[in-house]
């Protein structure tokens, strides 16, 4: 019933989405997917024009890029989750870039007017009419304060949010759909879903980024040659975000001679600073792209955009960093039980079978030297191992992976040559050492006899209720039954359809009476008539109700 809600409210976009599948030649990427109606929606869709489109991949990234900034922002969540789709999925939706046309000036200074209280002119003594960036959520131009300090001023664009209203809930019934077809069911997408739809919310409201940037800069202060822009909080609100500007050249568009003297210098100092968030802060920036780096004219490094945030607890810090460990040590049998602990497997898996898949397949990005391992290629080849698998990982450990991945991307722009481990191995063995400290020790054990101890006070009133209960005769034993969602959603559909196959035969039936009772003559000229007519029409009636029960299968 909600289902069919949903829909009806989402049938204006579902029509602009069909089209644009339509365009892209979407009964080829649905037939691919295995998708239970594909044959339909390949007759439905077979008058389109094809595109020149050789590879499904692109098909997919094209087809996502004209649906607007709800579906760029998805696809590029989903470049971010090799647990989730194929390696060249992934490359493909890497490409997807949400810089969109300017939206006009007096939009954006009529948001600023209505959420900092005046015009901007009050707070700003120049305000640049052209856009240093435009994107789907928000554009951003250059300022000066009246206070004569440079700025870069970030605005929400107007009408966005009946857009992305309708876009999340095409998603969510898509995903509802999805996780029947066999191969996403090893995948929660309705989770997936829920965790795009937090995310965007979070991108609509500036207030989130203004709070990961003063957060990052606190957690940065005392760290050399890192600089997080200072905001000013009295210039910003939910649509509006004023960051101090950062001079430089972004690490996008250094040159080869730029980085000659100083490549191995910034690339180190940049991957410290980001296996220090991980793993000592449990703060960190987990969209570290080259865009999002400026080298400064002083020497420091710039941080910039602050919209993706990852965040660790200590026990993820543990895991990650045994993972990390067994990896570089090629101890493939603890990794795949390290791999079966944090992951979700859909069905059995032989962790001996895992165990030879793994070191068959990761033993390419192992080096002649510890020195020249490829970290971002084994942590791409596990997550596809672990698809192989029917393994789900959580998002977190993937996000963590995934930007471990980003990283070593930015360090081979900046310095092809440089090995990554040895440079941070001081900072992983002082990250090893505080963990398993022996002061960490006594509070942890300190801890568990603390749980202990209140978990002993409370059992002995807990089993004198369980024993009043059952004396009563009032103990209530519960159970759960996994997998029943499809149960209930198959006996709903035969519910629907047995009334459906009796209407039909019934139809049927009295169609044939009809028509043998006309062809007798039994009823007189006028009643054959008649007669002929209404079996005709049962006839047809029947024909549509089974074609209707067919269609929904």
């Amino acid at each position: 019933m909600f289902r069919s809600i949903r829909t009806l409210r989402t049938i204006p976009r579902i029509k602009d989405i069909a089209l644009v599948l339509a365009k892209h030649g979407f009964h080829q990427f649905a037939a691919y997917l295995q998708a239970p109606f594909s044959a339909r929606v390949r007759r439905f869709f077979s008058i389109a024009s094809q595109p020149q489109v050789i590879h499904q991949p692109e098909r997919l990234r094209l087809v996502l890029q004209d649906l607007g900034p709800t579906f760029i922002k998805f696809g590029q969540l989903l470049s971010t989750r090799p647990d989730l789709i194929p390696g060249n999925y992934l490359h493909e939706l890497e490409k997807l870039q949400d810089e969109v046309q300017a939206s006009p000036l007096e939009e954006i200074l009529e948001t600023m007017a209505e959420d900092l209280d005046g015009g901007s002119e009050q707070f700003f003594s120049e305000f640049a009419r052209e856009p240093l960036a435009s994107a789907s959520i928000g554009q951003v131009h250059r300022a000066t304060t009246r206070q004569g300090e440079q700025v870069v001023v970030k605005v929400r664009k107007k009408g966005l949010d009946r857009i992305i209203e309708q876009d999340l809930q095409v998603l969510h019934l898509l995903a509802e759909v999805m996780s029947e077809w066999a191969i996403f069911r090893v995948h929660d997408l309705n989770g997936v879903v829920d965790a795009f739809e937090r995310t965007i919310r979070r991108e609509l409201d500036f207030t989130y980024e203004l709070f990961n940037v003063q957060r990052m800069r606190q957690s940065l202060s005392d760290e050399q040659g890192i600089y997080i822009p200072r905001v000013y909080q009295e210039l910003s609100s939910k649509r509006v975000l004023t960051l101090e500007y950062l001079p430089g050249k972004k690490f996008s568009t250094l040159t080869a001679a730029e980085l000659q003297d100083s490549g191995e210098r910034i690339a180190e100092r940049v991957t410290i600073s980001l296996i220090k968030q991980i793993f000592e802060d449990g703060v960190f920036h987990a969209d570290p792209h080259p865009g999002n780096f400026i080298l400064m004219p002083d020497g420091r490094i710039g941080l910039i955009d602050f919209g993706n945030i990852g965040k660790c607890t200590p026990a993820m810090m543990d895991d990650l960093l045994l993972l990390l460990y067994y990896l570089v040590r090629r101890d493939f049998p603890l990794v795949t039980r390290t791999i079966l602990k944090l992951g979700r497997a859909k069905g059995d898996v032989d962790p001996q079978q895992l165990t030879y898949d793994l070191m068959d397949s990761l033993d390419q990005y192992y080096g002649l030297s510890m020195e020249q391992i490829q970290i971002g290629g084994l942590i791409n080849s596990l997550f596809a191992i672990s698809m192989r698998y029917e393994i789900s990982l959580p998002p977190q450990y993937v996000l963590l992976g995934r930007t471990l991945m980003t990283l070593e991307g930015v360090v081979r722009i900046l310095a092809p040559k440089l090995e990554i481990l040895p440079r941070i191995e001081p900072l992983l063995v002082k990250v090893v050492h505080s963990r398993w400290s022996p002061l960490r020790m006594i509070n942890e054990a300190e801890t568990a006899l603390a749980d202990l101890a209140s978990a002993l006070k409370t059992a002995p009133i807990h089993l004198s209720e369980v024993l009043k209960r059952t004396a009563e005769g009032r103990l209530q034993l519960e159970t759960q039954l996994r997998n029943t969602e499809r149960l209930e959603k198959n006996l709903e559909l035969i519910g629907q359809r047995v009334p459906l196959a009796i209407l039909a035969g019934s139809t049927l039936l009295a169609s044939a009476l009809l028509l043998t009772d006309a062809a007798l003559g039994t009823g007189g000229a006028s009643g054959s008539t008649m007669g002929t007519t209404l079996g005709v029409v049962g006839f047809i009636a029947s024909l549509f109700l089974v074609l209707w029960m067919v269609m929904r299968s």
